[in-house]
């Protein structure tokens, strides 16, 4: 029969259990990968990012903004215009909402790139100030971009692991872009 102190040791029991669970998913991380991620880029994302710092939240990015005047890349994927695309064939360039004065740089945070987008992430990586790079939380688009401006030469680099998202969640405003292209 349970009584009273039985009820009471279950329950302290379950406690412990329920921390030693809760400890053990929030030690659990995603380490670090040697190169760039090629697939399944929506899930876990690793903590860091080698070469470059993170910013976890909205109001440090804000902060950031406000006193730094970062360049700030989203790299959230697009399509391309169809390269077969019949002659007078409308073509509607997608467009996003993301971070007010962001480049979107569309498809530069692939594991694999094409010299042009190579090329055009380059182009956009300042010499003078900190560049931010994004996309979307738990996506290894933004990952790879960052990993890859610190690749390039990149001096100043900050992934921002809340993306989009979290910065909209946070109140913060948006407005629309289009792919920046070459």
């Amino acid at each position: 029969m349970l009584n009273h102190k039985n009820s009471r040791e279950i329950s302290v029991i379950a406690a412990i259990l329920f921390c030693f669970c809760a400890f053990k998913i929030n030690a659990e991380t995603t380490p670090e990968p040697e190169n760039y991620r090629t697939s399944d880029y929506r899930g876990s994302v690793p903590d860091t990012v080698s070469g470059a710092q993170v910013i976890d939240s909205p109001a440090t990015l804000k902060s950031m903004i406000d006193t730094e005047d970062p360049v700030l890349i989203d790299v959230y994927p697009a399509p391309n215009k169809p390269d077969d695309l019949a002659p007078g064939t409308l073509w509607i360039e997608p467009s996003r909402d993301t971070l007010p004065g962001a480049l979107w740089l569309a498809n530069t945070g692939h594991g694999i790139l094409p010299d042009n987008l190579i090329t055009l992430l380059q182009t956009y990586l300042p010499d003078d100030r900190p560049v931010v790079i994004f996309c979307e939380p738990r996506c290894w688009h933004s990952w790879n971009a960052a990993k890859r401006a610190v690749e390039l030469g990149a001096k100043n680099v900050y992934w921002y692991r809340n993306g989009v998202t979290g910065w909209n969640e946070a109140g913060y405003p948006l407005e629309t872009h289009t792919p920046v292209r070459q």
